[in-house]
């Protein structure tokens, strides 16, 4: 099956491997290639260059394709270019357990960070070391927060809970969900796809139709065992 997006698993077992891979890199230099799409050339002495190729709304990986990049380098392109060539990358990280991704570089004017939202729409926001926007691929307002040149950036409001940080206690509550199918639960609970919520009940010998609140003590045990099985193979990048 061919993913048209990545999930909060994908980028949470894909970050670790780009962070090792492009720490301490520079950035020689950074193409739009639409409207939600930038490539870094990225180089350090005495290795290949890579090509990180971030999608906003979509993607976050490495790529070893021959990406055709336009003549002429959009607005936006031109804005990064100005804070972040020749940049050293100090991290990738992904913001706790949300599909966004947070690239920290190092300039001579200071660290600034390069935010990516890879749900919904998609966006791509530049910020400061005072946290303060200085450009957006999309500028909006909304309910919960704003993404305005000169505002505070405010990352989204948590999509379930992180599963890095969730004891067995919390776990307890995804029964408080009541009579909904655990399946659903789950990707409701942790903000998960329901490809991986699948495979959690499968490990876990667990019908996914079951209700939350039909749930035992001990099938919410073997399912949080399950889920923090998956979680190892990421967090010891297998």
């Amino acid at each position: 099956m061919l993913k048209e997006t990545m999930t909060s698993f994908d980028v949470a077992a894909v970050i670790q491997e780009i962070d090792a891979l492009i720490k301490d890199t520079f950035i020689d230099n950074i193409y739009q290639i639409n409207v939600l799409t930038l490539l870094f050339n990225l180089r350090k002495p005495s290795q290949a260059s890579i090509n990180l190729l971030v999608e906003a709304g979509k993607r976050f990986h490495l790529t070893s394709y021959v990406v055709s990049k336009p003549s002429k380098p959009p607005a936006f392109c031109m804005a990064i270019r100005k804070y972040f060539k020749n940049g050293k990358i100090i991290e990738a990280r992904q913001h706790e357990f949300e599909r966004i991704t947070v690239l920290t570089v190092k300039t001579r004017e200071g660290n600034f960070q390069l935010i990516f939202e890879l749900f919904g729409e998609g966006n791509i926001v530049l910020v400061n070391q005072q946290n303060q926007i200085l450009h957006a691929s999309t500028y909006k307002r909304m309910r919960d927060r704003s993404i305005l040149r000169n505002e505070i950036f405010q990352f989204p409001p948590s999509s379930g809970r992180n599963p890095f940080k969730l004891n067995r206690e919390e776990f307890d509550r995804v029964k408080d969900i009541g009579k909904l199918e655990i399946v659903r639960g789950l990707t409701q609970f942790l903000g998960i796809g329901g490809l991986y919520a699948e495979e959690i009940l499968l490990r876990s010998n667990i019908y996914k139709n079951t209700l939350c609140q039909s749930l035992t003590s001990q099938q919410i045990d073997e399912i949080f065992n399950q889920l923090n099985n998956i979680l190892s193979l990421i967090t010891t990048g297998k």
